[in-house]
């Protein structure tokens, strides 16, 4: 495992071959006819080797060449934006209480607890400390993002940082137009990166089965990509369904637990990589979340999924 986090360490591509920022590069891809290149998102960041949401998590993620960092929100009382993935402190920090209870003034008196609930030096960082950290480097994806929408929304605006984010959300199109507000219109643009969620798992089944029918026949726009779960493999189809669809958009597939890959989560996939990483791709995946950026990064490069 050693030698395969050094080697994706070695390609990692600086930002100058990206030409303005990495970020901008990144988008381009994204929005490209390009099938074949896989985007890589590390869920909470680096958090095995680093505080999950920290500083630490961010950076390697970005030195490690994923194209996307997922980043957890909460809002304190007094109105603000930290990142944390529970609504309290108390599994991930040195501090106790509800996030919504307490002032960032309050919140920043804490350290950043490690993957086995060590305290460590990491401080929390606000939402704002995030985006100057991803800026130009890698796409932010902001979870927990339809707790305050619009808020977080305007947060990341008043930085200028709205083409530096991508959100997602459980709307057919219809709620999602109604969800956005004024901001649905960055959304028609493409300004800012939207992603409808469709989970056929978690027993949110009734609801996957009503919203993507109606996301794959709207007119005169269609949501470029999509990101799909699925718990057993009957549910697998709907994969086939987004690509199939007029468009052909991107499908995003979650390998962090097997409930969200018909069984071919990372677990399996470090063991057998081609039968469950493989397998992932086989139904048409080009954006994959993972716990092991590093170990996909080069299983993927080895695959020439990864030619920028």
């Amino acid at each position: 495992m050693m030698k395969m986090r050094i080697a994706a360490l070695a390609v990692v591509m600086a930002g100058s071959i990206f030409g303005a920022t990495r970020t901008e590069a990144i988008r381009e891809k994204l929005v490209s006819g390009d099938r074949n290149y896989v985007f890589v998102a590390m869920h909470r960041g680096d958090w095995r080797n680093f505080p999950e949401n920290s500083k630490g998590a961010i950076l390697s993620s970005i030195r490690l060449g994923a194209d996307i960092v997922e980043l957890d929100v909460q809002m304190t009382k007094d109105g603000r934006f930290i990142l944390n993935h529970d609504n309290t402190l108390n599994r991930t920090t040195t501090g106790k209480g509800k996030v919504s209870d307490l002032t960032l003034e309050e919140i920043k008196q804490f350290k950043m607890r490690d993957s086995r609930g060590k305290p460590t030096d990491y401080e929390i960082l606000t939402l704002e400390e995030a985006l100057e950290l991803t800026r130009g480097k890698i796409i932010m994806n902001i979870d927990k993002f339809t707790e305050h929408p619009r808020e977080i929304l305007d947060a990341v605006a008043a930085v200028g940082a709205l083409k530096e984010v991508l959100v997602k959300s459980l709307h057919d199109p219809d709620d999602a137009r109604k969800f956005f507000g004024p901001y649905w219109k960055d959304v028609e643009s493409g300004k800012l990166l939207y992603m409808p969620v469709i989970q056929f798992c978690w027993k949110k089944h009734k609801k996957a089965a009503h919203d993507l029918p109606l996301w794959l026949a709207e007119e005169p726009r269609k949501a470029s990509m999509y990101e799909v779960c699925a718990d057993a493999t009957e549910h697998a189809a709907a994969f086939g369904d987004v690509l199939k669809a007029k468009g052909a958009p991107r499908l995003w597939i979650n390998t962090m637990w097997d409930s969200l890959s018909a069984g071919h989560g990372d677990s399996r996939a470090l063991l057998d990589p081609e039968a469950n990483w493989g397998w992932v791709l086989d139904q048409g995946a080009t954006m994959i979340q993972t716990d092991y950026a590093a170990e996909l990064i080069v299983w993927l490069t080895q695959k020439g999924r990864r030619n920028f």
